[in-house]
């Protein structure tokens, strides 16, 4: 089939697999569906993800622009086809699963919550080993799916599944690994300096602590008071209007803030129909973690709900979500503003909250960096079962508190997308600092700056960050501005 009609084709089947999809996944995260079904949506598209697919684009000329992201949308469709049922069936496990505490049935993806807001250290690592508990029963079916996954990546003619990635994701693995490890190790003493002061403030030893303690740590409830339940919905609603945009005038968005017991700890955005039918899904818990979960998602709605229509899928749903997380950290990132603290929650004298979240920053940071480290070498080991003491040992030595080997699984996305994380977080630091030389420090006070914004948002994913980086004055993508930061 000549090229055109083959990427038209291609196009369109890809938007509607990816619509059946993203709604099962929503209605399973949203705790709105026990089961995750996506065998049957496999079954529709057969056609998509086979050799055959992918060797037809191969012999296609590659000067179509749709060309990287169909590409790579065929062939990571075809390694999950090929692990279709299993990641129904871990799916399945993380819903039903279920634990009791203080003697009632506490489930699996509850866990999380319940240790963020447990103030008792001896408790929350009593919760904690319960999550790990259930976490190790299910990884014999997370090694099993790791397995299909890298031996698909070797039939396809790669070596191994990190060269697959870095061809199909466009993603310079080592080259990004590089200077994210010097910078691991440049800020080792002030990272352990400024960690020993935080968990100190709850009374943890740095010795005696984990995973659970960070959690709870993060969680911060010593500044709910601040971030009023009340106050979550408004202060984006007036954000938005703020940048002229009328969050309940936006006919395809919806926000689910409603507590489930079965929906994901984890908020999301699922963008079912881009751009008229946006999900935006937050577990809210309490305090400012609702806050930076709402306005994380509410980057991600925007930047889809604002997608030019007449783009192409392949530019408007697929491509380089570097894009879209760069844009969901930088509305995030208003939280670390003492001028929006100000506006919008009538907070005076932040200073003490803005230097927590500056730490937070850098944490998060050092853990997507060491978890890209630790990730390489998982994806070239021959045997995912191997690999769960460096896992521990790689995140306790660059984090300063334990983690335990059996979350070596659980905590790994599919397709490097730690990457994905990194890269965005390094063009979210120079976009911030393009909107700060444009329209000032309160730049999210600025309609100009929301019509910028909205230009942007406009282009979908059609281009990758390296050239977003370009389009806001810079050379390229450069870690530079977001080291300087975390270094202050």
């Amino acid at each position: 089939m000549p090229a055109k009609p083959l990427l038209d084709r291609l196009d369109a089947e890809a938007e509607a697999f990816s619509r059946d999809l993203t709604r099962e996944y929503y209605l399973n995260g949203a705790g709105l569906k026990e089961d995750l079904s996506i065998v049957p949506i496999f079954e529709r598209h057969t056609r998509l993800f086979t050799k055959k697919m992918i060797a037809a684009l191969d012999a296609a000329p590659h000067d179509d622009e749709r060309w990287p992201p169909l590409r790579a949308f065929v062939v990571e469709g075809y390694l999950e086809n090929a692990a279709k049922s299993l990641s129904e069936t871990i799916a399945a496990r993380e819903t039903s699963d279920a634990a009791t505490w203080d003697g009632k049935e506490a489930p699996y993806r509850a866990l999380p919550v319940l240790i963020a807001n447990e103030a008792d250290a001896d408790r929350r690592h009593a919760i904690d080993g319960l999550r790990i508990e259930m976490t190790a029963a299910q990884n014999p079916l997370r090694e099993e799916r790791w397995d299909a996954l890298h031996a698909e990546a070797r039939a396809l003619g790669y070596a191994d599944y990190v060269a697959l990635c870095g061809d199909v994701g466009r993603l310079a693995l080592d080259d990004l690994a590089a200077p994210l490890e010097a910078f691991l190790w440049d800020g080792e003493a002030t990272y352990r300096s400024r960690l020993r002061r935080y968990l100190g403030d709850i009374g943890v030893a740095p010795a005696a602590a984990d995973r659970s303690d960070l959690a709870y740590l993060f969680r911060s409830p010593q500044f709910d008071s601040r971030f009023p339940p009340e106050r979550l919905l408004p202060s984006l609603r007036e954000t938005l209007a703020a940048l002229d945009i009328d969050l309940d005038q936006q006919a395809g968005v919806r926000l689910d803030v409603e507590a489930r017991p079965q929906k994901s700890p984890r908020a999301f955005c699922a963008a079912i129909v881009v751009p008229s039918e946006i999900m935006l899904v937050i577990n809210p818990h309490g305090g400012q973690d609702d806050y930076a979960a709402l306005f994380h998602e509410a980057g991600h709605t925007e930047h889809f709900a604002h997608a030019d229509p007449s783009l192409p899928f392949a530019a408007r749903g697929l491509g380089d979500n570097s894009v879209t997380e760069a844009f969901a950290f930088a509305m995030e990132h208003l939280m670390y503003d003492a001028d929006w603290l100000r506006q919008r929650l009538d907070w005076r004298d932040a200073a003490d909250f803005v230097a927590f979240k500056r730490f937070y920053k850098l944490f998060i940071v050092r853990r997507y960096a060491a978890k890209l480290l630790y990730e390489l070498e998982l994806h070239r080991s021959d045997d995912p079962r191997s690999k769960s003491k460096r896992y521990a040992d790689l995140l306790t030595t660059f984090l300063g508190v334990r983690f335990n080997p059996a979350d070596h699984l659980f905590d790994v996305d599919d397709g490097f997308y730690c990457a994905r994380y990194l890269r965005a977080w390094a063009f979210e630091a120079q976009l911030r600092r393009h909107l700060e030389t444009d329209f000032g420090k309160q730049w999210f006070l600025s309609a100009e700056a929301g019509a910028r914004l909205k230009r942007l948002w406009s282009m979908g994913q059609r281009r990758p960050v390296e050239e977003l980086a370009r389009e806001t004055g810079y050379a390229g993508l450069d870690f530079g501005p977001l080291f300087d930061e975390l270094r202050t």
